[in-house]
């Protein structure tokens, strides 16, 4: 909900079939969805390459100094990513909406009916869990509340 303060020249990137998935929920989100959009650019689609470790559906160095990386993770939305980010702190984990919660990270539960599709979810929730627990020191946080 923060696009209105986002400059109207800043490219928008989204994951691959984001703009056209359809949900029922859809209907009672598009006004607000719309009022955020308004005045900036087209989406632009993330160019995500192969994973050379096999592990998400994509992947992309964002600014190319591998600072931050976007990572497909389809489930909750066709176009889901996640985002590693490295910084002066150590390294965070921005899960977006594969979890909800800190409980739905601690117990494995991905978003259930709201998916576009539960099985994916299930996936990607399961290789952020992996990543997690292999990267030393890395904070995760979930799209709706911190860990």
């Amino acid at each position: 909900m923060g696009l209105p303060d986002v400059p109207a020249n800043t490219p928008i990137y989204t994951g691959p079939g984001e703009p056209a998935a359809k949900q029922f929920l859809n209907l009672f989100t598009r006004g607000s969805i719309d009022r955020q959009f308004e005045g900036k650019g087209p989406l632009r689609e993330w160019a995500f390459a192969g994973d050379a470790g096999g592990r998400f559906e994509g992947v992309v160095d964002v600014f190319g100094d591998g600072s931050v990386w976007a990572l497909h993770v389809p489930g909750h939305t066709p176009g889901s990513t996640a985002f590693l980010v490295r910084t002066p702190d150590g390294p965070h984990l921005l899960i977006g909406d594969v979890t909800h919660t800190r409980w739905g990270w601690e117990n494995g539960v991905e978003p259930g009916s709201f998916s576009h599709d539960p099985p994916a979810s299930a996936v990607s929730l399961e290789k952020l869990k992996a990543l997690a627990d292999e990267v030393e020191g890395i904070e995760v946080h979930p799209g709706h509340q911190s860990l």
